[in-house]
């Protein structure tokens, strides 16, 4: 039976695919605090990453932390070095100024346990310098949309850590 109103041939869709195209991504703007090597890197990795603004550079932690308040990044890329001037507090100050905004670390020879402290005042991903190029374009996707990215090797820390954390917390009821 038909429906009253109904045509029983197919629509032809106008423009076939090309809304696709025109279809907007949302821009993911990106603020990199680290020294000129690791700058550099990071802008060569997300060269041509779609979607990707690099919006600003800091290469202090006073920088960093200007620059997030102007600016408003989602992602700030933020060198573990550059915060021994403030310690780990460095990430809390950078998340007050902007708090929609992300922080991945990025860590050269950096103490697991150092990176864990950071990681506690608010980072949530972990990139190593080695590895920019191959990891930095994945970890800035899955940080911008909600997620935690870092290396497989710093979840059973982070594990641990966590174990610890609620063991003490319910010994303290």
């Amino acid at each position: 039976m038909r429906r009253a109103g109904r045509s029983t041939k197919r629509r032809r869709v106008r423009g076939g695919l090309d809304w696709v195209k025109k279809r907007q991504i949302p821009v993911i703007n990106v603020l990199i605090a680290a020294d000129k090597r690791s700058r550099a890197a990071c802008v060569r990795a997300l060269h041509g990453v779609r979607g990707v603004r690099v919006v600003g550079e800091a290469t202090t932690g006073l920088e960093a932390v200007s620059a997030t308040a102007k600016l408003k990044p989602r992602v700030v890329l933020l060198d573990l070095e550059l915060s021994s001037e403030f310690g780990a507090s460095l990430i809390a100050v950078v998340r007050r100024k902007s708090a929609r905004t992300r922080v991945i670390l990025l860590v050269g020879r950096a103490s697991e346990e150092r990176i864990l402290e950071a990681l506690s005042h608010g980072a949530v991903g972990c990139v190593t310098k080695k590895n920019i190029s191959r990891f930095l374009p994945e970890a800035l996707e899955a940080v911008s949309s909600g997620e935690a990215w870092m290396s497989r090797k710093l979840i059973p820390k982070i594990m641990d850590r966590l174990a610890d954390f609620t063991a003490r917390a319910e010994g303290h009821e």
